[in-house]
């Protein structure tokens, strides 16, 4: 390799008569990001994982190999190289199971996969809220039976009036009564937003940030999937009660209920509509 990986970019753009504006435009990558490529300022990126999926896009917006631009990333970096001796490239759709990993995953489960789990998932749910019915009626048979059996009117012989009624204290709210209010977006310091999630359960999850892709497959319980964005994080599952959900530190519940579908996205002000987000679908 005769030029450097930056030289070979820009080169390659203006071959093709291309501005970096508009490169940036198309591929909703900052044109910042775009321009520490071509100068090989690597450490003006947000880190080794989005460094490289923004490569990749923009070598195939240039129409140029990714191996070769991957290759050269690491060669510049000091980082091993992810693809090995003797292969040609990594699959399509193959991802990282989390930042700073060099083990890969397959592409994501098929939709009969994804509908496996789920129902698997939403059998377990069904138990557990079987028990807890059958549960709560025995705690009242309980109660009602030490009631009867021990209470002011045991062994009286007398039966209630039709008229008879339990005279309950009905509690007024007060000034002093705490109201519970939705807790604000914790806004983090620096302008980002970041975004933890700790699988309870096996289950498919897509975590992207600013356009890159920074997990994809089926993330297996205690093992921790996050990231962090300037403009956007999108998060996407078929089972929102499978992850716990943490937004800057803070902890936010499940993502969504159990065999829930969930697309949701953050900016670094709060969380925002897919709807809002330009070229989303």
């Amino acid at each position: 390799m005769t030029d450097s990986l930056g030289v070979w970019l820009r080169r390659s753009r203006e071959t093709r008569k291309l501005d970096l504006d508009d490169a940036s435009r198309i591929l909703r990558i900052r044109r910042r990001y775009l321009q520490a490529l071509e100068m090989g300022d690597y450490e003006a990126l947000p880190g080794p994982i989005q460094a490289r999926g923004f490569l990749r896009n923009y070598v195939r917006f240039l129409g140029l190999p990714v191996d070769d631009a991957l290759a050269r990333y690491d060669a510049e970096t000091g980082q091993p190289s992810v693809v090995g001796r003797g292969s040609s490239r990594v699959a399509d759709g193959a991802v990282m199971l989390r930042p700073g990993s060099r083990t890969w995953a397959p592409p994501p489960p098929s939709a009969e996969d994804e509908r496996a789990a789920v129902r698997a998932n939403a059998s377990g749910g069904v138990m557990r809220v079987l028990v807890g019915v059958i549960a709560f009626f025995v705690l009242v048979a309980l109660g009602s039976f030490v009631w009867l059996r021990f209470g002011p009117d045991a062994g009286t012989g007398s039966s209630p009036t039709p008229d008879a009624t339990l005279n309950l204290p009905v509690v007024q709210p007060t000034l002093d009564t705490p109201v519970p209010s939705t807790p604000s977006f914790p806004v983090s310091a620096d302008g980002t937003v970041r975004v933890r999630l700790v699988p309870l359960s096996h289950a498919w999850v897509s975590l992207s940030a600013d356009s890159a892709v920074v997990f994809q497959g089926i993330a297996a319980p205690d093992q921790v999937v996050e990231a962090t964005a300037e403009e956007i994080l999108i998060v996407s599952t078929g089972n929102g009660g499978a992850f716990q959900l943490y937004v800057n530190g803070t902890d936010w519940g499940t993502l969504g209920g159990q065999g829930e579908i969930i697309r949701r996205a953050w900016t670094p002000t709060g969380e925002t509509s897919l709807d809002d987000v330009p070229g989303d679908s």
